[in-house]
């Protein structure tokens, strides 16, 4: 087929995300893409998307006025969206996020889902409002032209949880952007194991804090810094009852800083129950850290050989391969060797291909299913 889709683009996460992977995710694979597209988003404060010139209706707002009219904001966007949806071209929508409002206005245009993970669905318990976003998250899902996952482990889930054909799922890895740093720029410990990203229940932190307090009585020079928002009350209560506050940092760092922080890390740790797939890795890797991660859901596919691994239940178990590692330092240095030739399998550049391919595969598609005599999307 000659014909190249236009794709449609809307501002769901980017109004939900100031920063944030799915963000992230969507702007590495538009600013990659070699077909003609648009983004329902003028207004905004996402980090990545003002970061980029991928927006091209994005109009600046000062953050001051970008606080006190938000919602008219993002109301505007939505409206911007429907606009588009509603135009009179032919086009494949892929929607950012999972509000199903959209189905009201694209009429028979196929579309276009990236599923991250099965979280809600695993643990709805854990979320408030899981209810509603699991039922919409099914409905897109369902009536989706195709599916993105972003690992063989979250295809596995979407088929286990919602019976869905296998065949409708391509499966298309994430990359990473950033590289290795010689900086010193950040005030670090001399010694330290890292942990990055929030710290809600399914993260793992209490196991870890656990576990470092244990690795900490052997060696008391040993830092654990930490990324992400302060640390709540319960988590400072929790460290000063294990001893380690004097060894424990949380830090607020950009992206720009993330290089440094993992680059001058022994180890990072990535101790998570559950993850649809773990840029971190990918993270850690470029940066030429050694990584230590759960046995758990997609982690043993993306890490393959370039991760040491361990129970996420138990203290134990996390604790003895932190203390292997960072004691070792010709096991460090054949995890990070590891590492860097396991990269070699993702990157950016390589997912914008492959989800171009799946926009050409839906419009062929499409095509077939389409009556005799229309015009294919």
């Amino acid at each position: 087929m000659d014909i190249q889709p236009y794709i449609i683009y809307d501002s769901q996460v980017f109004d939900q995300q100031k920063f944030g992977g799915i963000s992230r995710y969507f702007c590495e694979i538009i600013s990659k893409l070699q077909f003609k597209y648009d983004i329902a988003v003028q207004y905004t404060e996402n980090h990545y998307l003002s970061q980029t010139r991928i927006a091209r209706h994005r109009i600046y707002i000062p953050h001051f006025l970008f606080n006190c009219y938000a919602q008219k904001l993002y109301r505007k966007n939505r409206k911007l969206t429907r606009k588009m949806l509603r135009a009179p071209v032919p086009y494949i929508y892929h929607p950012t996020y999972y509000d199903p409002s959209f189905l009201n206005y694209i009429g028979n245009t196929p579309f276009v889902v990236t599923v991250h993970d099965m979280i809600y669905e695993r643990f709805p318990e854990s979320f408030s409002g899981a209810e509603e976003i699991i039922r919409q998250k099914k409905e897109i899902i369902m009536k989706a032209n195709r599916v993105i996952a972003i690992s063989e482990y979250t295809k596995k889930d979407i088929i286990e949880i919602l019976k869905i054909n296998p065949e409708k799922i391509d499966v298309i890895y994430h990359g990473t952007s950033l590289r290795a740093s010689q900086e010193h720029n950040l005030s670090l410990p001399e010694k330290y194991i890292l942990f990055v990203g929030d710290r809600t229940f399914y993260k793992n932190f209490q196991l870890l804090l656990e576990a470092f307090s244990i690795v900490h009585q052997k060696n008391q020079y040993l830092h654990l810094v930490c990324t992400g928002k302060p640390f709540s009350d319960s988590e400072l209560q929790q460290i000063s009852n294990l001893k380690i506050a004097s060894n424990t940092r949380q830090i607020t760092i950009n992206d720009k800083d993330m290089s440094e922080l993992y680059s001058r890390a022994l180890l990072f740790v990535f101790p998570s129950y559950y993850e649809g797939f773990g840029i971190p890795i990918l993270e850690a890797y470029a940066c030429n850290c050694p990584v230590a991660l759960s046995n758990a859901t997609c982690f043993p596919e993306i890490a393959g050989n370039a991760g040491a691994f361990f129970d996420p239940h138990s203290i134990t178990s996390i604790a003895n391969t932190i203390t292997e590692i960072i004691g070792d330092e010709n096991k460090r240095t054949k995890l990070i060797q590891a590492g860097q030739e396991r990269l070699k399998l993702y990157s950016w550049e390589k997912a914008a291909r492959e989800t171009e391919n799946v926009y050409l595969k839906t419009l062929e598609e499409h095509a077939k299913l389409s009556s005799p005599g229309k015009t294919p999307v």
